[in-house]
């Protein structure tokens, strides 16, 4: 038990983590069966409106809701679902319509599936996913709909393996703030192998490939929240899957990541030889060039990491192994099972004259207690270090969710390509700290 409320939460809950899976699919809508309040996530540069219709206007997003009240809640509001569901049809066509249902109709036994039954007995394709925030965070929440939408695709598929083919889990919609980026640099990286990334989420990314899932040859697990999803494609499909368990960054581990491939799905090895020389040797031409501002600006640092198991790992390590720094404090907030942080403290870098400190927590108030402790020079990190970064006054870099100021539209920092826009974030960050010193 938490010896404290929480302070700043970072992760939200489950139905939030399954509205972020489902508003990230063409032709998928979701349908919020809980309370008011549990259909409006707040967020910076959201204007939030509640319509009398029982839509819920977020930005460009519509979701429907059923808005329950104490007379549901007491009484039992499933007959509010089934009219919302049968609203919800009228006005808005969809290849899916997904129920995910909040802490009230869960706590009461609203009878989710019988609703959800009766729709499709009148031919909706509907399903539903409990997500009681009490049960799970949104990292919970993306495990429990990309298994329910999963399980529903499935029923039909003349399952056949596409070779080349695979699907990538473990990148959480809206929640990773590279999302977007991560998964093209993904997929461009896979396709220099010849094989074809599965992306799931995003642009363009319809039913149909969620349909093609059980087709390929391989699943490609980039952190511990992809897992369930890939063991669950195993028992049923037989598709093996590969757990590298962090998004790599950089030569070392991107390469490490090709050669696994390679030899999973039979590319190769001259293929795989050529492009990771091709690769490698363009990322070791952008870091000679900052060699002389590395020595005259005094770029190394003893830096601090706070945010989600595959962004921490993949960019502590490229910055250690790879850029010279001092990772002195590592802070991860997505709560990985105690087999998987085992396994995390074996990839963490770390050395003798500077030993890295792990901690594994979500609240604000203890992060902020770590990092003064640490009194890092370089703050990787959410909006929520801010202020512990100016009282420190050492610089920020946005790695994790949620950030303010920022418009993050495709960037990311993993792969060759990756490294390379860290490697320039990075660096402006320690200009713009001499250039304040130096005024």
């Amino acid at each position: 038990m938490s010896k404290h409320i929480l302070h700043k939460n970072r992760n939200g809950c489950a139905l939030h983590g399954a509205l972020k899976v489902v508003n990230s699919i063409d032709g998928f809508v979701p349908i919020v069966h809980s309370t008011a309040g549990c259909s409006i996530q707040s967020k910076l540069n959201e204007n939030i409106l509640t319509g009398s219709n029982g839509l819920y206007h977020r930005g460009w997003l519509e979701t429907p809701a059923t808005a329950v009240f104490e007379k549901q809640i007491v009484f039992g509001g499933s007959s509010r679902l089934r009219e919302q569901l049968k609203n919800t049809v009228k006005v808005q066509s969809a290849d899916l319509y997904v129920v995910v249902s909040g802490c009230a109709p869960e706590l009461v036994g609203d009878d989710v599936p019988a609703m959800v039954k009766e729709g499709q007995e009148q031919d909706f394709p509907v399903i539903a996913v409990g997500t009681p925030g009490f049960k799970g965070n949104v990292y919970k929440g993306y495990e429990w709909a990309v298994k329910s939408i999963l399980e529903y695709v499935s029923h039909s598929i003349d399952h056949k393996v596409q070779k080349g083919l695979v699907n990538i889990f473990g990148v959480i919609p809206n929640q990773d703030i590279f999302w977007e980026g991560t998964l093209a640099e993904l997929k461009k990286t896979l396709a220099a192998l010849g094989l074809k990334a599965n992306t799931l989420f995003g642009y363009n990314q319809t039913k149909e490939n969620w349909l093609s899932v059980p087709n390929a040859e391989l699943n490609l697990v980039i952190s511990p929240w992809g897992l369930e999803a890939a063991r669950q494609l195993e028992k049923k499909f037989g598709t093996p899957f590969l757990y590298f368990g962090y998004l790599p960054v950089g030569a070392r581990d991107t390469s490490e990541l090709l050669d696994l491939l390679g030899e999973k799905l039979s590319v190769p090895k001259d293929l795989v030889k050529n492009v990771k020389h091709k690769k490698e040797k363009f990322l070791n031409y952008q870091l000679l060039k900052l060699a002389q501002s590395y020595i005259t600006y005094d770029f190394q640092k003893k830096v601090a990491l706070v945010g989600e198991t595959s962004n921490v790992l993949g960019i502590s390590r490229f910055l250690q192994n790879s850029f010279g720094q001092l990772v002195t404090t590592v802070i991860i907030t997505d709560n990985p099972d105690e087999e998987l942080r085992r396994q995390i403290q074996d990839l963490l870098p770390t050395s003798a004259s500077y030993p890295t400190e792990v901690a594994y927590t979500s609240d604000g108030e203890e992060i902020d207690e770590w990092l003064l402790k640490a009194k890092p020079e370089i703050i990787l990190g959410s909006g929520f270090e801010q202020k512990v970064a100016d009282e420190l006054s050492v610089p920020l870099i946005k790695i994790s969710s949620p950030t303010y100021n920022k418009a993050i539209l495709i960037q990311t920092y993993t792969g060759y390509t990756g490294a390379i826009e860290l490697l320039q974030d990075f660096s402006q960050a320690i200009f713009g700290q001499s250039y304040v010193k130096t005024n």
